[in-house]
């Protein structure tokens, strides 16, 4: 891009707006038609929740397909394959996490904003997840690579078990925690039910949850069935978005 004419900057830049408009209104499509329409509402749902910002489209197109491949399927397959995405990768920096210069960011996020939430883990346990991280990227033509001379192979004590942990085997770890399953279904329930979490509802559900392997489907399914859903209090409480 450095060595572009203006003239030429211009007409990348263009493109670029011109790539992410036809990306846009190509997915509002698919939501007003698509049979399918509670794949494209939790597809919209994870597209808000694994918030992420890149300037290249086709790493845009690329998250965002595969978060509808997982949209109904198991979390601990959607969480690391949103992980492995080089548009989260960019996005939270974990492209410049090495072992001699630890990068917190996608460590942190992936436990304040995906599985946890604040007060489930410490800081400490973030430096350490970050060390596990350590080596995950991916190549120039988008794919993820895990390079593993830039990886920190020493033991690391994560959410209080000491091992030699790999990326992986902290997403495991993290979704070991009760909290993963509250956290998650919350957000669900406030999405799709009320705003005001009711925790009678939602510890119940969080707990099936966490029996079925994160099973998105059946948790959709259970919260469709429940007598509740169906309460004058939790009818037309929601005010959505023009998009929703």
């Amino acid at each position: 891009r450095a060595e572009l004419t203006p003239e030429q900057r211009k007409m990348q830049n263009q493109g670029l707006r011109e790539a992410f408009i036809n990306m846009s209104t190509a997915w509002m499509d698919r939501m007003a038609t698509s049979p399918a329409q509670l794949r494209e509402k939790m597809t919209l749902f994870w597209h808000g929740h694994f918030a992420c910002r890149v300037r290249q489209p086709n790493a845009a197109l690329s998250l965002h397909n595969v978060t509808r491949q997982h949209a109904l399927g198991k979390f601990p397959d959607l969480l690391l394959a949103v992980s492995r995405e080089p548009a989260m990768l960019q996005f939270l920096n974990n492209q410049q996490n090495r072992k001699e210069h630890p990068n917190e960011n996608f460590a942190r996020e992936v436990m304040e904003l995906f599985t946890l939430g604040r007060g489930n883990y410490t800081e400490a346990d973030v430096k350490e997840a970050a060390r596990a991280f350590t080596g995950w990227g991916y190549d120039g033509q988008g794919n993820f690579r895990f390079r593993e001379r830039d990886h920190d192979t020493g033991p690391k004590t994560f959410l209080g078990r000491t091992g030699n942990f790999t990326g992986e085997d902290v997403l495991k770890r993290i979704l070991e925690q009760p909290a993963a399953a509250t956290f998650l279904v919350t957000k669900i329930y406030c999405f799709f039910v009320n705003e005001v979490p009711n925790p009678a509802h939602i510890t119940p559900l969080a707990v099936a949850f966490r029996q079925s392997g994160y099973d998105i489907a059946d948790l959709m399914e259970r919260l469709f069935s429940a007598d509740w859903f169906y309460e004058p209090a939790n009818v037309g409480t929601h005010i959505k978005s023009p998009v929703e």
